[in-house]
């Protein structure tokens, strides 16, 4: 009976959640229609694959220390300049992986993904602070993992944070977001920028990794 209550709760709890962020998730749509209209499911598989990816490799970071956890470790433990722009390197390095498989996933939604959820950790909850649900995670590393709509189904949300997350903050993040891909997609119509931007792209991509191998070294050191 405890349990069949407990599942019912969370039912009640994802329908709230759903309901009481609608305009969010229908932007989130709106945006995934806009960028990857030739393809919808496409762009749906890719931003639900990401969507549900982050939240377990947050908790995998936190779960198991190794090479690839220990820069995020590092930024738990530590509240300096390094530490924040590590963050940055992890969250924007992401697309790399992905790129490969171009023909399973929309890569535009792939740098859609990215930059959202980079833009909210950093700027949201980082630096306009605009709930305590971030702060919260850094009291328990093992809750508030985010997006909220995980912490929901997979019951991480914190003692002290049991409502359901405004997500209305995530709107001008999507609306500029969407404006920026879609302006480089025009540009990728021309072939000769489109060469150029995705050059650059790479390059910029193993800089980062580059960065990310030489700091994680010397984070295993300290």
């Amino acid at each position: 009976m405890l349990f069949e209550n407990k599942e019912k709760n969370k039912e009640i709890t994802l329908i709230k959640s759903l309901t009481n962020n609608y305009l969010t998730w229908i932007l989130i749509f709106t945006s995934i229609y806009v960028i990857s209209y030739k393809n919808v499911f496409k762009g749906i598989f890719t931003f639900f694959f990401i969507f549900f990816l982050s939240y377990f490799t947050h908790l995998s970071s936190h779960v198991n220390v190794n090479v690839f956890s220990i820069l995020h470790q590092y930024h738990h433990n530590n509240n300096n300049f390094f530490s924040h722009f590590i963050q940055y390197v992890i969250e924007l390095i992401f697309p790399l992986f992905l790129l490969p498989f171009h023909f399973i996933f929309d890569i535009w939604i792939v740098l859609f993904s990215a930059i959202f959820y980079s833009s909210v950790h950093n700027i949201n909850y980082g630096l306009l602070h605009v709930n305590d649900v971030h702060f919260l995670h850094h009291k328990d590393v093992f809750t508030n993992l985010g997006p909220d709509f995980c912490d929901v189904i997979f019951n991480t949300k914190n003692d002290k944070n049991q409502n359901v997350e405004n997500t209305s903050h995530y709107i001008p993040n999507i609306i500029i977001i969407t404006i920026l891909i879609c302006f480089l997609k025009f540009m990728c119509l021309n072939k000769n920028i489109e060469k150029l931007l995705l050059n650059a792209f790479i390059f910029f991509q193993i800089l980062l990794f580059l960065f990310y191998v030489v700091a994680s070294i010397y984070v295993c050191d300290l």
